[in-house]
């Protein structure tokens, strides 16, 4: 199992890079939020947020687009890319649990799943359980402690898919209020 862990931005909006740790302290990614146009990025600012996240070793590079409420009114889809090419595209799932899934371009799908009121989250391939995750509760800028146990998948790819998850969640969390 690999352990990578990082720390928020303190405000959502920020395109501020988030350094990623591995359990030695080097910084092995980097993450940040982007927009595609200023008008999203006004809109971002005034709490609409779309979370369009890349993320970085300095080799590879993965990217989520989320694509238009026009085009996937019901659901919310990103596309995933790794170095400018689509891989794959992550939906979410209406249900009790917050749910989403990656569905690659290859075929694989990887599920992830949190509790009603947990912030933990668990991603399991075919019931497998290859990544889990822990976040602090009632923090601004909350810490993430990533653990990944499957080598299929690179690291950043699943950390960027998290944190997508996480921020999706905390978005539907607080329309819900």
């Amino acid at each position: 199992m690999t352990h990578y862990y990082f720390k928020e931005n303190f405000f959502n909006a920020s395109r501020s890079a988030i350094e990623i740790y591995n359990d030695k302290e080097d910084v092995v990614f980097t993450i940040e939020l982007f927009y595609t146009s200023a008008v999203q990025q006004t809109m971002a600012y005034l709490g609409n947020n779309k979370q369009n996240f890349e993320i970085t070793d300095g080799q590879d590079t993965y990217r989520v687009l989320q694509e238009g409420a026009i085009k996937t009114p019901f659901k919310t889809v990103w596309t995933v890319e790794k170095n400018n090419q689509p891989i794959g595209l992550f939906r979410s799932k209406m249900g009790l649990k917050p749910t989403m899934y990656f569905e690659g371009t290859q075929g694989g799908i990887i599920k992830f799943q949190s509790g009603f009121f947990s912030r933990s989250v668990k991603v399991t391939k075919r019931n497998q359980e290859i990544t889990q995750t822990k976040s602090e509760r009632f923090k601004f800028a909350s810490r993430h402690d990533v653990y990944i146990e499957t080598e299929t998948y690179h690291p950043a790819m699943l950390i960027l898919l998290f944190q997508v998850f996480y921020e999706f969640q905390e978005k539907q969390r607080k329309n819900a209020n």
